[in-house]
């Protein structure tokens, strides 16, 4: 991901943040417009709908979980994949007694690494059926019927749909993060279009002149000084 913030501290600190100066915006935007022509009520209108659309970007908190669920969803099915394997190592060994050459050829000595990676068990499966149908013969005597053939298959492409659904869900969160960046940043650039101009219109009333400021990037609520928190303190005084 290219894009970085411009803007300080989290992005739901900071939507927060632009929500209430927003609000103060629009109550006061008649002292802008009288300032300058390049302040409008479309300029406002523009600047409430980069916010609308940033604020209704999911966060990447609910992306996390979605991901969680997913990949706890692929490895369940490797289990799944690996239980199936070795179950029928049992027919193996009994279809072909003391050939390891053979064991081998159904993934005997590759199974330890393939059940710890989905890729690998994906491609464990694709080369277990291809070599089970190989010697089908040989395993139809032993009891094998063509469900037991096919569902090495069905495992190995539930597995496949899993991992695609894991990687769709890591796009998604990699692209709405990017997203929401590109129109918190472009918010910020707006705000401070505003912030600006309020040093001029507002340079008399050094307390209301307070609310256009960004929080500094150092600030942290456990280790602020007071004079850090006189915006904070001034916002609760205006709600």
């Amino acid at each position: 991901m290219s894009q970085t913030r411009a803007y300080s501290g989290s992005d739901a600190n900071f939507i927060i943040f632009s929500g209430h100066r927003i609000t103060i915006l629009k109550e006061k935007h008649t002292d802008f417009e009288s300032f300058s022509p390049h302040f409008t009520p479309e300029t406002f209108s523009e600047l409430e709908n980069i916010f609308e659309t940033a604020s209704n970007i999911p966060s990447d908190n609910t992306y996390i979980d979605i991901q969680a669920k997913s990949t706890e969803d692929v490895m369940k099915q490797v289990n799944v994949c690996g239980k199936l394997f070795q179950r029928s190592k049992f027919d193996i060994e009994m279809a072909f007694p003391n050939d390891k050459k053979i064991w081998n050829q159904f993934g005997f000595n590759d199974y330890e690494e393939a059940r710890r990676n989905p890729k690998l068990m994906y491609m464990f499966l694709t080369d277990f059926h291809m070599i089970a149908n190989k010697y089908k013969a040989t395993l139809t005597a032993k009891g094998w019927t063509e469900e037991r053939f096919s569902n090495i298959l069905d495992q190995r492409n539930k597995l496949k749909a899993y991992m695609d659904e894991q990687s769709d869900c890591i796009l998604k969160r990699n692209r709405a993060t990017e997203e929401r960046m590109l129109a918190l940043n472009k918010l910020y650039e707006k705000l401070s279009t505003y912030f600006k101009a309020a040093k001029s219109i507002y340079e008399d009333d050094e307390e209301f002149l307070k609310w256009f400021k960004f929080p500094t990037p150092s600030s942290k609520a456990s280790n602020e000084k007071p004079e850090d928190k006189k915006d904070e303190l001034t916002d609760e005084k205006q709600e």
